[in-house]
């Protein structure tokens, strides 16, 4: 069974952020609050996984004891073959 988890990347004091996060807890969605650098130059990791360095940033991160078998149901399910 997939184990689903969030990650909110946000910066201390944005506003774009607060208001990601708000909405988030208002809903109830739990998720994990990751605070990038303030400089646009260090943010590797967030540029890698989303291909931006701007924030507010939500990413689905899917994990299982059995990740081939949930990688492979992924493949099939959004395949168009």
């Amino acid at each position: 069974m997939q184990e689903k988890r969030l990650m909110l990347f946000t910066l201390t004091g944005c506003p774009y952020c607060k208001k990601a996060e708000e909405a988030l807890d208002k809903k109830g969605i739990k998720y994990e609050k990751i605070e990038v650098p303030r400089n646009h130059e260090e943010r590797t990791l967030l540029k890698q996984l989303s291909g931006q360095t701007s924030v507010p940033i939500l990413i689905e991160v899917i994990g299982s004891k059995d990740q081939d078998d949930d990688i492979i149901d992924w493949i099939n399910k959004n395949s168009s073959e």
